[in-house]
């Protein structure tokens, strides 16, 4: 699946804004090579990469400033009491946007296969 299918809004506006181009001119005023070649080398702060694959939404900058807080904020709590307390964990590490499929699914609550095999054995109306 390419770009233009996954996200052509994303593609359009990335497309206007780094390169001033209209891309209801493709085919015509502007060829579909030039288009594809200059689609595949947006930069990383294009909207596009961040449809595609969610790792994109931060730049570099700004994961390695998340580096460094979570590093400062670890070892800030190691020296506190909660800290020395055994199987105490450091919970502060800030939240990535990629990882947002883990924190959803941490809160859901699992039943057994036999509470599963009852519900699906109930009468349906």
């Amino acid at each position: 699946m390419g770009m233009l299918d996954a996200c052509p809004d994303a593609l359009r506006a990335d497309m206007q804004r780094f390169y001033g181009l209209d891309l209801d001119e493709l085919g015509h005023g502007l060829r579909i090579r030039r288009a594809a070649d200059l689609a595949a080398n947006l930069p990383e702060q294009a909207l596009v990469w961040r449809r595609i694959d969610p790792r994109a939404e931060w730049d570099v900058q700004t994961l390695l400033l998340a580096q460094i807080a979570d590093a400062t904020g670890f070892t800030a709590w190691s020296k506190t009491k909660e800290a020395s307390h055994r199987g105490a964990k450091w919970r502060g590490r800030i939240p990535r946007p990629w990882e947002r499929h883990e924190r959803v699914d941490a809160g859901r609550v699992a039943i057994s296969t036999s509470e599963i095999d009852d519900i699906l054995s109930r009468p349906r109306t």
